[in-house]
């Protein structure tokens, strides 16, 4: 038999019949099945809220009755793998309104939450391995080298006739496959809760997603054995490696990811929301002052004498005119044709302002990740943020996909005439109008009566089975995997550059 595997055997053997590793599995398997539980109500929550949502926006959109008021609330489902790694998911909105008025630049928060999160903490299963097995590792593998090396046993193993890279590769193959044992359980623990949830549904893609946040976290977990072997290596003595390595644990899990945030704070500053709020509440005002100039001058009250109108006001501004004259109706279009354009000019560049905020904000954002990538728990953590589709990058995506679906909507509206037309704020037809002479000299109730519904409940609804149908999609799966690989190889990396590092300081060290 290979002294590799004779060495790994032997590894594997003491590390399973050990006290701390059994104390370790028994945790781990506790800790994956309290937060995935806690996890799937709150996913069960969400997608209630969701699929509530989604009726009631159904419901509204059926009652539509006149272009103007054709607004729609867009969502974006949870995502089933914020069981595994909650991300961004519940920080970020998933509901989006979409109108000729606002352009989408941000979203709302659906729902109040899982109140099991109030007393557990939103801790998922990535983030316990970040931050919680990482220690583990290093408190099983702080003396893998220098704690023989006291006992002895090192230079027993090496006075047989076998090299110390076959050492160094039979350790770390037996050593990982034991710290793989409570990880690996405590993963299909995971997989059988959710398997077993009628209202989870993972298909082939989401396990295949769920296998490679498995082979991910691995990846990780080898950075942190690989370093306490170089580390053990390094120091004489097994006290000394476990405070070294203690230091390195805060420094990476803690230190670096909130140093980046703050360094891309000062490198990069950006002004305050409310400095945008600001100036977006001036341009409304700027377009409430043009609006008003406009109806000031066009104000008619000759189309007034009705009682059985409903008209709003005496300004050319309605979004919803049951009946009235001829004269009437077109004075209203034409203050619709100067209200629309002005309203989606004014909207557009309030979206622009909001985007340009966000933009720098992006920026700053990029900016603090590309600095945490000196931390290998951060890189750990955005690569299965990103498998799970709980990132940031997810969210964006859903904001520019409701702002191309804003484009089309709008596209659609005017080819059905909805910004040329009394269809904008009546659903009758105008040739079946009286002229405002005419009306005044007949029974102007009878007359309505005969033409008109008697009230709003008598409209019938908008026919809007052509519009297009907002839908977030799965296209961005190849989007995922690709964002996530060029992380993936950098951990890769780091662990063939600690495992290189720690064969040149074993080869020169002492085994005495």
């Amino acid at each position: 038999m290979s002294p590799i595997w004779i060495i790994a055997r032997r590894e594997f053997t003491e590390n399973i019949l050990s006290l701390r590793l059994l104390i370790g599995l028994i945790i781990c398997l506790a800790l994956f099945i309290a937060s995935t539980y806690v996890l799937m109500e709150d996913y069960e929550q969400r997608l209630s809220v969701h699929n509530a949502a989604e009726i009631e926006h159904r419901n509204a959109l059926e009652e539509v009755k006149v272009y103007s008021y054709l607004r729609l609330d867009v969502t974006k489902p949870p995502e089933p793998l914020s069981i595994i790694c909650l991300g961004m998911e519940r920080q970020l909105g998933s509901m989006v309104k979409i109108s000729y008025e606002d352009v989408p630049t941000e979203a709302k928060i659906l729902g109040g939450g899982n109140p099991l999160l109030n007393v557990f903490a939103a801790v998922d299963a990535v983030l316990m391995v970040q931050i919680a097995f990482s220690l583990f590792v290093i408190s099983i593998t702080y003396d893998v080298i220098c704690g023989e090396r006291e006992r002895g046993t090192l230079a027993l193993v090496a006075s047989n006739p076998v090299s110390k890279y076959h050492i160094l590769i039979g350790k770390y193959l037996g050593g990982m496959a034991s710290l793989l044992v409570p990880l690996a359980i405590g993963w299909i623990a995971a997989a059988l809760l959710i398997n077993i949830n009628p209202m989870i549904e993972f298909h082939t893609a989401k396990w295949s997603r769920f296998a490679l946040l498995f082979a991910a976290l691995t990846l990780y977990l080898s950075v942190f054995f690989l370093l306490s072997m170089l580390v053990s290596a390094i120091t004489g003595r097994s006290a000394r490696a476990l405070v070294w390595l203690l230091f390195l644990w805060i420094v990476i899990v803690f230190i670096i990811p909130n140093g980046a945030v703050y360094i891309a704070k000062q490198m990069r500053p950006i002004p305050s929301k409310s400095v945008v709020n600001i100036e977006s509440a001036t341009i409304e005002t700027a377009f409430r002052e043009k609006i008003r100039d406009y109806g000031a001058k066009h104000r008619n009250s000759a189309y007034f004498s009705t009682g059985y109108s409903v008209i709003s006001g005496n300004k050319p501004f309605a979004f919803h005119v049951l009946t009235a004259s001829r004269e009437a109706m077109r004075w209203y279009l034409d203050g619709a044709k100067f209200y629309i354009p002005h309203r989606i000019e004014y909207a557009e560049q309030i979206g622009n302002l909001y985007q340009d905020y966000y933009r720098s904000l992006k920026r700053q954002t990029v900016l603090a990740e590309n600095l945490s990538r000196l931390s290998p728990a951060w890189v750990c953590y955005n690569i299965s943020a990103r498998l799970s589709g709980t990132d940031l990058r997810r969210h964006e995506r859903f904001i520019q996909q409701a702002q191309d679906y804003r484009k089309v909507l709008m596209t659609y509206m005017a080819e059905q005439g909805a910004f040329s037309s009394i269809n904008w704020f009546t659903s009758v037809n105008l040739n079946d109008m009286p002229s405002q002479a005419g009306l005044v000299a007949s029974d102007e109730e009878t007359f309505f009566e005969s033409v008109t519904p008697k009230s709003w409940d008598d409209v019938e609804p908008l026919d809007l089975s052509g519009m297009p149908v907002f839908s977030s999609g799965t296209a961005w799966e190849n989007v995922v995997l690709g964002g996530a690989l060029p992380d993936l190889v950098y951990l890769i990396f780091l662990n063939i550059l600690l495992f290189l590092m720690t064969g040149a300081m074993f080869l020169k060290s002492e085994v005495r």
